[in-house]
């Protein structure tokens, strides 16, 4: 073992795989035989024998009785041999060797017997070898045979099968053995047995052999330079012949190719590489091909064969047809077909099986494409070979004939032969081959393919494809004929891009048509076939001639055509004999004039489409009437010849019916003015020529040119017709016929009319111009006027209508039927008598002064205005004054149309109208006449008009609101504006524009009264104002605007200063229902209120100036002291904080602002004792002060400690104050004044007062002036009060005051203040107990809860809003005792939730003080009205005008502006009643007095109720918008639950004045105690699904009010509603 294969093992091969699996596999039928055969015929073999010997004949059975029947017996064993060279040792050394193949090229293997059997033996010469299996592995023993006198030359293999068998098919089987030796070299017999009988016999012979020249164009050689071709053929003649058994005979042509190999080393070595051969150097290449000859034959044998028996040759013979059998030899055959019509033998290196040839490999490829290009180029020989044999075929049967040929049958069908056998199509199983073979067939020459045409043998390019219509005119063009096209249509079309045949064009055609001249028939054909193609007729023309009679005719030259349908048949072609007999033989025709034998044949639409023009009749009469022609020859002169003239007219009269009027009128052009009609006085023009007259009495003196019936002219009918129209007369003249009628005074005009009526038909229009251009005519008139005649367009029929109308009636006396039926007055309406007046004429008759005219011509319009004026227009008689009007005064006039309106409704506002006698007339709306006036011109009537008093005005605006759709928007802005609303009494009216008007209300407050203006013109004219600006209601910007307009009118109207309030409060509350636009002009115009005060010497108390000024020059007071000091400067505000707000949004400025203050120098004073006294009271009482009073926040930080609050002791305190518009200033001595210090306050306080009595409303207010930035009062006083009163005081007033902490021990207190809020920061934040010091009464101290001291300063106490009003309900007598103090807790706010106990709210005490609250109702000395400050809400609004509430029943109230308060109770009966209906069953669920509730009706506010002293409020104004209809229509539900929270809103009131969390409180609990007796009330409706949605509401509400009593204090959250 050499050391670089160390480690190495040897790979070990299974050989009964390999052998079975490689070696033994072939797909092929007969592949043993296959094989052996090939071995036989590789070892030089001419002769071999294969025997199917059964069990009986091999020996491996006894002997049967009877012979063995091949059909039904079993074969056992097969036998092969063959006579030749016997093995040499060499072949006996390389036969058990598996692929050691015969270095022999020609030499193929053996290891496929084992497909069949399992112990092959082998003898040849005198040795035998055997093989044996002993499990997967393969023996041999080759041994030596018997001695025997003479050497056996034939070699055996015997083939014991695996399994007995029947006999192949025999007919199969010798189809295989002749396939399998045809391509053989040496093997030419093969004989089969079975057992002793022969069965078959395959003989092969070799005819001589004759070698073929190859085109010079053709490449010999293959495309990589490997082979080289020499091409011989030759005929062999295989014979299958046997004793007793049917023999057949077939004769092959064989082409083969002799090849020389020339190899690169490369490919030499890579080709021994996969074959272990070294490719030979010379090879040979065969293809079978059968001529036609022999193909027929062959199909002829096939037929005569017997069908149980096929030929044993038919896989032999060519298939043209599909060339699906042909296949590629390689000694024997594969399944690789080759796509043509024959067989191809050659070395081909196989793939394993052999079964087809190998085009995987890439250098196995290019050998095998080498061979397929030879084969290729084999075909194309074959191919011109056979194509040569036909042109020369040809050249002797053109030259054996004197007219030109076309091939005949048998060349084209040997053209069609060859062309199909070598017709590529699809190989199998591989594509390349035929693909690689039609490559080599095509591209191995340098000339085109060539093709047999009809002129024989020619290059693809030059033929073309059948054309049947081309061959009949161009047989000189080269072209496929229509057998070859038809039968090689598959062959055609399968041939490469290259040699497709193209279809003969157009130019090609021309081109041959310049040198060929066409006869009739071929020129018909040539037409034809241009006409279909669809191209352009002028090439055609140019290029074409064809023989005429007697000459050569160019196509080009040709103009005209005669359309063979129609003139055809009357003209002769080209001198023919006429047809029919009509035409005469020598007729003259033009020359440019197609002969009607040509184009009798195409249609008349194919001749227009060459460009020729029809030869119609009146180009015939224009030739015929040419000068020249009628010159030219005598007898062809219509106006010289008799008969002629009568024959041209007897033409045409046939044809006439079927000409065009065009062509009609162009033939009566050529004959007039000429003498062509023949006449008694001869030739006569057809003007002053006359048809037969049948009247001879009334004409029998006139010597006229009547129609001859001479010269075969016969005048029927249709000829009478004819000459009518070309001009002959049919009448006499009329002027002439008149003249001689009226000259015999014989004649009336009836029966003048009578005789136009029967000639009639016979007039002219140059006739009935005559007779309507005469006056002949004479009118109804006295017997001076009846000599007058008139033309017919000048009169009228003689009806009473148009004698009303004063029109001039024709005189007619006749009495034929009817006038308007009969047919002389038909004529006379044709001579233009008018049927009825013209519509110019009626309408001037309509404008006629004759009143009776003007009446009928009216209603006459009226009347047929559809039938007879359907083009009337009424814009083309807009100028003219015909339609009868009147107007509100009863005058009637004529009028234009424009003026006019069919509506009488506009009388009342002036308009013209039509007649009301003439409204019903028919048709009426179709004059034109406009039912309405437009807009502009009723803008314009008001502009100028407005209305006289205010009952027209009404019955104007209500006409104009039924119009007012067509107002557009800028209409109705102008109506706007024009003064058109008249008010007031009749001396002293006055007109308004509509914006400036008001529309009636039921109810108005008197200030509306006199600032604006009311009206009421009924629902329709207000609806009118309405839409022109008028407002249902006065707005607040309507009453700002008239403020603005006259201040001094306004406060005058008002009645005084406090009326004038009350509605300056309005706007100030519903000043975000006014336009910034509005407010701006409001602030910059002398319009705001401004008061000033001033001393007035010898009076006491204070003088007031009212004055209207702008926003500058109006104050705000926010500091009293300075009001004080400059009250006399200043025009300020009325000093209510709903003004003052509204004020300060107008841009006025608070006095602070515009006050600057200046103290002296401070130098402090030690006194301990006094700022140690004072600063623990502030600190002390402080934050009582702060919690109380919410009204604005502080602007500084509120001192919490001593470190905070410093106060320091001085002397004399001197303040300057400037105010600073007018540069006022005012000095004083003060006793306090704070300063912030850094983030403290010092306070400094005058030591010229006792330290007992330093000036504690001095402290309020400097502390106010510094926390607020102002120094409102009620924060002062508050403040004030809250320093000077007493612990004790202030605890009766609601405050929680700590008696604990002394003064002097502030600071300890403080920090124990701090610790209980600390504490009470988790307490419950909720109304509380009340404690015992605070509420005496027994039934309160038996409230508190269990476990409470009586002496701890800690106990629960109420939150000061609710202890506020129980306090005053338990204890009235301390309420009197500081009435003033009591007034100031009622407007201050109350303590923060956070002030609370840690206590839970008992039930008992919640339903308690529910109790009490609604027994307060009612109780005014326990209830305070109003709020400390408008509220946001609907509710408890108080009115601006509560103050001028005055009743006019017990329980019923109204606004002082309400009108007609007499009445009041009249007017509002019903909705008061439904009102009372519903509240007083809610008065019942609360357990209120009905005399604690009052109906009031407060137009003037926005209340829907509120609280006055205990009395509540209810607004029927809301009711009867929000309620009445429902409750009208049973619908009461909605109402009962608004007014049940109406009224649960207002009890709360009771306990609270403001809408904070506490009043959210006591109006939960008050609406939970309530609601089961409310939901009861409900119940009896039955309607309590409908209100699933109100009860989930009340759900909620009872929810939050748990909420509010359970949770919220809890989690410290504060609900408002």
């Amino acid at each position: 073992m050499l050391p670089s294969q160390e480690g190495y093992e040897l790979v070990t091969v299974d050989t009964r795989a390999l052998v079975d699996k490689v070696l033994a596999r072939y797909s092929g039928e007969f592949t043993v035989f296959r094989e052996l055969l090939q071995n036989s015929d590789d070892a030089g073999c001419d002769t071999a024998e294969i025997r199917f010997e059964t069990a009986i004949f091999s020996g491996l059975n006894a002997p049967p009785s009877i012979p063995p029947n091949p059909k039904i017996t079993n074969v056992a064993q097969w036998t092969f041999k063959n006579h030749g060279k016997p093995f040499t040792p060499e072949d006996w050394g390389r036969l058990p060797k598996i692929a050691w193949g015969n270095p022999d090229p020609q030499k193929v293997g053996f290891y496929n017997v084992f497909s069949v059997t399992e112990s092959p033996h082998v003898s040849s010469g005198d040795k035998r070898m055997e093989f044996l299996w002993d499990e997967d592995q393969l023996y041999y023993r080759l041994g030596d045979l018997p001695h025997t006198a003479t050497r056996d030359l034939w070699t055996t293999f015997k083939m014991p099968l695996r399994a007995a068998g029947p006999m192949p098919p025999m007919s199969e089987f010798m189809q295989f053995l002749a396939s399998s030796i045809t391509f053989m070299v040496h093997l030419k017999d093969v004989t089969v047995f079975f057992d002793h009988d022969r069965v078959g016999r395959i003989t092969k012979s070799l005819g001589p052999s004759q070698a073929i020249p190859i085109p010079k164009e053709l490449e010999r050689c293959s495309p990589e330079q490997n082979m080289t071709i020499t091409i011989t053929a030759r005929i062999m003649f295989p014979l299958r012949g046997s004793k007793g058994m049917h023999e057949t005979k077939v004769d092959l042509t064989v082409f083969t190719a002799a090849v020389d190999v020339t190899v690169d080393e490369k490919l030499s070595e890579e080709l021994k590489r996969c074959t272990k051969k070294y490719p030979p150097s010379r090879l040979k290449y065969s293809l079978i091909y059968a001529e036609n000859d022999e193909y027929d034959q062959s199909l002829i044998n096939k037929q005569m064969h017997p069908r149980e028996f096929p030929p044993a040759f038919q896989g032999l013979c060519t298939n043209v047809g599909g060339a699906t059998h042909a296949r590629i030899f390689i000694g024997h055959a594969t399944s690789q077909t080759t796509g043509i019509g024959g067989h191809m033998a050659s070395h081909f290196i196989p793939t394993v099986e052999r079964e087809s040839i190998d085009l995987a490999d890439r250098n196995v490829a290019i050998w095998n494409s080498e061979l397929l290009y030879v084969g290729g180029f084999l075909g194309r020989v074959v191919y011109e070979l056979e194509l040569s044999k036909i042109q020369s075929m040809w050249e002797r049967e053109e030259a054996a004939s004197v007219h030109p040929l076309v091939p005949s049958q048998t060349l084209q069908d040997r053209f069609l032969h060859v062309l199909k056998f070598f017709t590529f199509h699809k190989s199998t199983p591989s594509s390349k081959v035929a693909q690689l073979l039609a490559n080599s067939f095509y591209g191995c020459s340098s000339l085109p393919l060539r093709l047999l045409s009809s002129v024989g043998i020619r290059g693809t390019p030059d033929v073309r494809a059948f054309d049947p219509v081309v061959a009949k005119f161009l047989k000189s063009l080269p072209m496929l004929s229509e057998y070859v096209a038809r039968d090689g249509a598959g062959s055609i079309a399968a041939l490469p891009d290259q040699y497709k045949i193209p279809a003969i064009t157009s130019s090609e055609v021309l081109q041959e048509l310049r040198h060929h001249t066409l006869d009739i028939g071929e020129l018909i054909a040539c037409l034809r076939w241009w006409i279909t193609s669809g191209q352009n007729p002028t090439d055609l023309l140019d290029a074409a001639t064809f023989r005429g009679t007697g000459r050569t005719i160019r196509l080009s030259s040709i103009t005209y055509f005669i359309d063979p349908n129609f003139l055809g048949r009357h003209i002769p072609p080209d001198g023919l004999l006429p047809l029919d007999g009509l035409l005469p033989l020598d007729g003259p025709l033009p020359l440019s004039l197609i002969p009607f034998s040509i184009s009798k044949h195409f249609g008349r639409g194919e001749l227009i489409s060459l460009g020729w023009k029809e030869f119609t009749v009146d180009l015939w009469l224009q030739h015929i009437s040419h000068p020249d022609v009628m010159s030219a020859d005598e007898e062809h002169d219509f106006t010289r010849s008799v008969y002629w003239a009568s024959r041209v007219l007897g033409i045409l009269c046939l044809a006439w019916p079927q000409l065009s009027e065009g062509v009609q009128i162009e033939s009566r052009k050529v004959f007039g003015n000429k003498p062509c009609i023949p006449t008694s006085k001869g030739l006569c023009c057809p003007e002053d020529s006359y048809l037969p007259i049948t009247d001879d009495a009334l004409f029998r003196d006139l010597d006229l040119p009547i129609v001859s019936r001479d010269w075969e002219f016969e005048v029927d009918k249709d000829m009478k017709r004819f000459l009518v129209f070309i001009g002959v007369r049919e009448t006499l003249p009329f002027q002439f016929l008149l003249h001689q009628m009226l000259s015999t005074g014989y004649w009336t005009v009836f029966k003048l009319v009578e005789y136009l009526v029967q000639v009639e038909p016979s007039l002219t229009s140059e006739d009935f111009f005559a007779l309507k251009s005469a006056n002949i005519f004479t009118s109804e008139s006295n017997e001076e006027e009846n000599t007058r005649r008139h033309r017919a367009d000048e009169l009228y029929p003689p009806l009473d209508i148009f004698r009303k109308l004063g029109l001039p009636v024709i005189e007619w006396s006749g009495t034929s039927g009817r006038w308007d039926t009969s047919p002389e007055v038909q004529l006379l309406y044709r001579l233009d008598l008018n049927h009825f007046p013209p519509l110019p004429k009626i309408v001037e008759l309509c404008s006629s002064r004759n009143v009776e005219i003007q009446e009928t011509a009216f209603m006459y319009l009226c009347k047929n205005l559809h039938s007879q004026y359907p083009d009337y227009k009424p814009e083309n008689f807009n100028e003219m004054e015909f339609i009868p009007a009147e107007t509100n005064g009863h005058i009637t006039c004529l009028k234009k149309l424009g003026d006019v309106y069919s509506c009488t409704q506009w009388k009342e506002l002036g308009f013209f109208v039509v007649q009301d006698r003439y409204l019903s007339a028919p048709q009426l709306h179709r004059l034109g006449i406009r039912q309405h006036p437009p807009t502009a011109k009723l803008l314009e009537l008001l502009e100028k008009t407005h209305p006289p008093d205010e009952e027209t005005a009404g019955r104007w605006f209500e006409i104009l609101f039924d119009h007012m759709a067509s107002f557009s928007p800028p209409d109705l802005i102008k109506l706007s504006g024009l003064p058109i609303v008249p008010t007031g009494p009749l001396s002293d009216l006055k007109w308004h524009p509509p914006t400036k008007c008001y529309l009636e209300q039921a109810t108005k407050p008197l200030l509306y009264v006199k600032l604006f203006v009311f009206v009421n013109f009924g629902t329709k004219a207000n609806h009118f104002l309405g839409a022109c600006g008028s407002k249902n209601k006065v707005s607040i910007e309507d009453v700002v605007e008239a403020l603005i307009e006259n201040p001094e009118r306004f406060f005058e109207f008002s009645g005084s200063y406090e009326g004038f309030l009350v509605e300056l409060r309005k706007v100030a509350y519903q000043s975000q229902e006014i336009s910034n636009h509005t407010l701006h002009k409001m602030s910059h115009t002398p319009t705001l209120l401004g008061v000033r005060r001033k001393k007035t010497e010898g009076q006491v108390g204070w003088t007031y100036d009212h004055q209207f000024l702008t926003y500058q020059e109006v104050t705000i007071v926010d500091d009293i002291d300075h009001y004080h000091l400059f009250s006399d400067y200043l025009f300020v505000v009325p000093q209510e904080e709903a003004l003052e707000r509204f004020y300060a949004s107008l841009g006025c400025s608070y006095l602070s602002a515009v006050v600057k203050e200046r103290c002296n120098d401070l130098h402090e004073i030690p006194d301990s004792a006094t700022c140690l006294e004072v600063q623990s009271l502030i600190l002390e009482r402080l934050p009582l002060f702060i919690r109380k009073y919410s009204d604005t926040t502080p602007k500084v930080t509120i001192p919490s400690g001593p470190d905070h609050l410093k106060v320091k002791v001085c002397g004399r305190i001197h303040v300057s104050r400037t105010l600073v518009p007018g540069n006022v200033k005012r000095t004083r001595d003060v006793w306090a004044i704070a300063k912030r210090k850094g983030d403290g306050i010092e306070l400094w306080i005058s030591k010229t007062l006792e330290r007992d009595m330093y000036d504690v409303k001095r402290v309020a207010t400097s502390l106010c002036r510094l926390f607020f930035g102002t120094n409102k009062m009620n924060a002062a006083l508050l403040l004030e009060m809250i320093l000077s009163a007493d612990p004790e005081v202030l605890e009766r007033r609601g405050f929680i005051v700590d008696h604990q902490q002394p003064r002097e021990g502030y600071r300890a207190g403080n920090q124990a203040r701090k610790k209980h809020s600390a504490r009470s920061a988790s307490t419950i934040n909720s109304p509380q107990q009340s404690t015992p010091d605070t509420q005496p009464d027994t039934q309160l101290n038996r409230e508190r809860l269990t476990g409470s001291s009586d002496a701890t300063p800690h106990s629960p106490s109420l939150p000061h809003a609710a202890d506020n009003v129980l306090l005053k309900i338990c204890e009235a007598s301390n309420e009197s005792s500081d009435k003033s103090l009591g007034t100031l807790v009622e407007h201050s706010t109350s303590l923060p939730l956070s002030w609370t106990s840690r206590e839970v709210i008992p039930q008992d005490y919640i339903r308690n003080n529910v109790e009490k609250a609604i027994k307060a109702c009612g109780e005014k000395s326990t209830i305070h009205v109003g709020t400390s400050q408008p509220l946001s809400s609907g509710f408890c609004r108080v009115s601006a005008n509560v103050g001028n509430l005055h009743y006019i029943d017990i329980q019923v109230w109204v606004d002082e502006g309400t009108p007609n308060t007499d009445t009041f109770m009249e007017r509002m009966h019903g909705p008061l009643a439904r009102f009372i209906d519903i509240i007083i069953p809610l008065s019942d669920i609360y357990r209120i007095s009905l005399t604690t509730l009052r109906v009031c009706y407060e137009v003037s506010g926005g209340c829907i109720a509120f609280n006055c002293q205990g009395t509540i409020y209810l607004n029927l104004r809301y009711f009867e918008v929000w309620h009445d209809e429902q409750v009208k229509c049973g619908n009461s539900q909605n109402a009962r639950m608004s007014w049940f929270l109406a009224l649960a809103h207002e009890i709360a009131h009771n306990l609270t004045d403001l809408h904070d969390s506490d009043h959210e409180f006591w109006f939960s609990a008050i609406c939970e105690a309530h609601l089961i007796a409310f939901s009861q009330l409900l119940q009896p409706t039955n309607t309590w699904l409908r209100y699933a949605l109100w009860l989930r509401g009340m759900f909620f509400v009872i929810f939050l009010a748990y909420l509010v009593k359970h949770i919220a204090p809890v989690i410290n959250v504060r609900y408002s509603f």
